[in-house]
């Protein structure tokens, strides 16, 4: 049944466009419980299977590798009956990229780029974990390659700033090479170091030289978050839109819609340069 179910998202070889479903959902189903689902609290998780479940066709989604690699979700769904690919980031597990993480990332971006699956990443990582253990494992060869292989991606890559975006994994997380199509939710923030943490290191002195060095701390913290606001970000013009979560759903609908005749120009095997790292 699963098999039956994986195979039906997927064309018959790569010369054809993934077959389109039928549904019944809504292309402006708008969820009134995406508005505030992102908790105000930088450290509280949230489900992000309910989130993405939100926003695709109902009863489409089909998780793959699910018990690997848990920062990271992947699965297979449809908007309005085309078959996309879903990348999450899952603060359950920290959100942040391990090198289990980066391998499933790696491998599922290049399954949908192979097969003409638009991709969809909800972006919510903090960077890639660090320590002794990462890097006897490669977190960073693993981490590079999934950057790597992003920049390889010829199918239209969508990228939704739902939290945090930082470091060279989330750089991982926008399309360089294509339509760079990048929005966010008021929740968005990026840069190069999450604020948590990386106050105390950027901050050092100033905070042990002060008389409460716990409240400079938080003062600093407050200081560069009201810098980091995505509404500066969308100004500046970095990212093309900031949204109403509550229209995700028919916001995406809209430009996979507009970058079928694109799809249909692109079948067959996709041609590949350089040495992974």
């Amino acid at each position: 049944r699963m098999i039956r179910q994986f195979l039906g998202y997927m064309p018959t070889n790569v010369w054809e466009a993934p077959p389109r479903g039928s549904t019944s959902d809504p292309v402006d189903r708008c969820e009134d419980a995406l508005l505030d689902f992102i908790p105000r609290n930088t450290r509280q998780p949230y489900n992000v299977h309910k989130m993405v479940g939100m926003i695709v066709d109902q009863g489409s989604m089909f998780e793959i590798q699910p018990t690997f690699g848990r920062a990271v979700m992947t699965c297979l769904a449809r908007m309005n009956g085309h078959t996309v690919g879903v990348l999450a980031n899952n603060p359950k597990y920290g959100g942040i990229v391990d090198y289990k993480a980066a391998r499933k990332q790696t491998h599922f971006i290049e399954m949908c780029d192979t097969f003409h699956i638009p991709i969809i990443y909800f972006a919510d990582v903090p960077g890639f974990l660090i320590g002794m253990e990462s890097e006897a494992n490669a977190v960073l060869r693993e981490g590079v390659r999934a950057r790597y292989i992003g920049l390889q991606v010829s199918v239209p890559f969508f990228t939704v700033m739902v939290r945090k975006c930082y470091g060279m994994a989330g750089g991982g997380a926008i399309d360089r090479r294509g339509l760079n199509f990048k929005i966010a939710w008021p929740s968005g923030e990026w840069g190069s170091l999450p604020l948590e943490g990386g106050v105390k290191a950027a901050y050092r002195r100033e905070i042990e030289a002060a008389p409460d060095p716990a409240k400079r701390e938080r003062e600093i913290e407050e200081e560069l978050r009201q810098l980091s606001s995505p509404f500066r970000t969308a100004e500046a013009f970095a990212i093309e839109d900031i949204i109403d979560p509550r229209e995700t759903r028919p916001y995406l609908i809209d430009f996979i819609e507009a970058m079928q005749p694109r799809m249909r120009s692109m079948l067959g095997p996709k041609y590949k340069t350089g040495v992974r790292p």
